[in-house]
């Protein structure tokens, strides 16, 4: 009886281990296939497309700005639904009725030419009929079409002498969905519609458009910017960075590789930097031409690519952006390699690549206090005005705090490997273009850049200045006094030699600790677009 007792226990016990190890095996295998897919995902890029089968892509909509009518219930609605895609309105409890009854705007079409997507009805006023040049859509009731891909509006009789579409105006952005074709990919309950190939139309100086954005980028104007170019582009060529990274929307290099895409950011300077880093990091054949539509606040490269300092909401006029697109011209931009060797027990190494101007001392720090009560409270800083308020703030309380005194005895700054002497400072700029600082042009604030080469964002060479305060900075701001221009050179070297500084590359601010080095050298230059109005 003892033996069995003694047996039962032995290989209760053996079958216990069994299982342990069983199921940490099973554990150690999802984990290393959760690491593979994450890896395969990393590398592997797509551009996706809505699934039209499954309806219209709906945003509600609490008072219609303009008279406005149910396309389903035919009678005047005041609030309701509206697809992004197509531009159906239809009343709230209309919108089944619609993805059932009413085909939205393809992304993919059998054919050599591109079919007319008529839309009935709230058609924009003092519309013309492109047929027959009569006026059309002025009856108090829903009645005419409007084309969802060219916008041109036609009388319900008129429609039928026309069936090709030339895609309007704007044709050498649009990606026509006959040149589209589509595959299913994705596990069953995760399917998804993506581009598998795309070909090239009739149609002459194509130089199609990806649009990126951060639909929560600004006060929500992303999300009101990515809805409007859906309505005129390709679906597929908008792309929401809230869902997938830009490598996804650049995808389309990919697929039409000897064509010159242009890529419209919409954001602000982190915004561009992260799609330049894309760009460089897919080592693309034929990159994109970068162009800009500025949102938030600081937009400097946007400035002085001539793209303006900011939209808001009420701004956005989709045609107009088209038309400025259309009219740019291509350019180059320098980008900086910024390598920070950090000399401590370990010996670490950061690298980080610079667009617009990197900082050390007092300016850095106004960036770093910023960042951090943004990080804390991201509710409050949704507007520009309270955004440049709250940079005030930051500047006026280190006046008195005066943080970064004495920087010039903490850092040692090499140009071109020349030491240079600086000045009792509280801050260094090394600049790569003519605007800082949300609009300042502190190069040529005075006569003192004479002396110098006219700076230039494509010209290989970096602007050094330094700065005395806090104070100095709003002198600058305001056009009242120059910065201490320390020189140009084509790398900069800068060591710290005791404390920690707060030091920022284009708005990423942190605080850099001692024995560092910081060596800046030409990386190579982007493709953008400039604009000159």
């Amino acid at each position: 009886m003892g033996f069995t007792q003694v047996s039962y226990n032995y290989y209760t016990q053996m079958d216990i281990v069994s299982w342990f190890l069983i199921v940490v095996m099973l554990m150690v295998l999802a984990f290393v296939l959760m690491k593979l897919y994450r890896l395969y995902r990393l590398q592997h890029y797509e551009v996706r497309a809505p699934d039209i089968d499954r309806g219209h892509r709906w945003y509600m909509i609490d008072i219609f700005p303009e008279q406005t009518y149910c396309t389903i219930g035919h009678y005047r609605i005041k609030h309701g639904a509206t697809c992004d895609s197509c531009g159906v309105c239809v009343d709230d409890h209309n919108m089944k009725t619609a993805d059932k009854q009413i085909h939205c705007k393809p992304v993919s079409e059998i054919g050599n030419r591109t079919l007319h997507h008529w839309v009935q009805g709230n058609l924009p006023l003092y519309s013309k009929c492109f047929i027959c040049g009569e006026d059309c859509g002025v009856l108090p009731q829903i009645c005419d079409v409007w084309c969802a891909w060219c916008r041109r509006t036609a009388h319900e009789d008129c429609k039928q002498l026309c069936d090709l579409c030339d895609l309007g105006r704007f044709k050498t952005a649009i990606v026509p969905p006959n040149c589209v074709r589509l595959k299913q990919v994705g596990i069953k309950g995760r399917r998804r519609l993506v581009v598998s190939s795309a070909s090239h139309p009739d149609i002459p100086n194509w130089s199609p458009l990806i649009v990126v954005a951060t639909r929560k980028s600004g006060n929500n104007e992303g999300e009101f910017i990515l809805r409007a170019f859906r309505g005129f582009l390709h679906p597929s060529q908008v792309i929401d960075l809230n869902d997938v990274p830009p490598e996804n929307g650049l995808e389309w290099c990919h697929l039409l590789p000897d064509v010159t895409f242009r890529v419209l950011v919409c954001g602000g300077d982190g915004t561009i930097g992260w799609v330049l880093n894309a760009i460089d990091n897919l080592k693309l054949k034929n990159p994109p031409n970068v162009c800009i539509l500025p949102l938030g606040t600081g937009n400097d490269m946007s400035r002085v690519l001539g793209w303006g300092e900011g939209y808001t909401h009420g701004d956005v006029n989709i045609p107009d952006i088209l038309e400025k697109i259309s009219e740019a011209e291509p350019s180059s931009i320098d980008r900086w390699k910024v390598e920070i060797s950090m000399r401590s027990i370990v010996m670490k190494k950061k690298q980080v690549v610079m667009n617009n101007y990197a900082s050390i001392g007092v300016d850095a720090l106004v960036t770093l206090n910023f960042h951090r009560q943004r990080e804390s409270r991201p509710w409050l800083f949704a507007h520009r005005l309270i955004n440049k308020l709250c940079y005030f703030t930051y500047g006026t309380k280190d006046v008195m705090e005066r943080e970064c005194k004495h920087l010039n005895k903490k850092i040692t700054v090499e140009l071109d490997g020349r030491l240079v002497s600086l000045p009792d400072i509280e801050g260094l700029v090394v600049l790569n273009i003519a605007s800082w600082g949300g609009g300042c042009l502190p190069w040529t604030v005075d006569d003192g850049h004479q002396q110098f080469q006219p700076a230039r964002y494509d010209d290989g060479l970096l602007e050094v200045m330094a700065l005395y305060s806090s104070f100095h900075i709003a002198q600058l701001q305001v056009g009242m006094a120059g910065p201490i221009r320390v020189g140009q050179a084509r790398t900069v070297k800068i060591t710290l030699h005791g404390g920690k500084v707060p030091m920022q590359v284009d708005g990423e601010p942190w605080e850099q600790r001692y024995p560092a080095e910081i060596f800046i050298s030409h990386q190579g230059q982007a493709k953008v677009m400039a604009s000159d109005t």
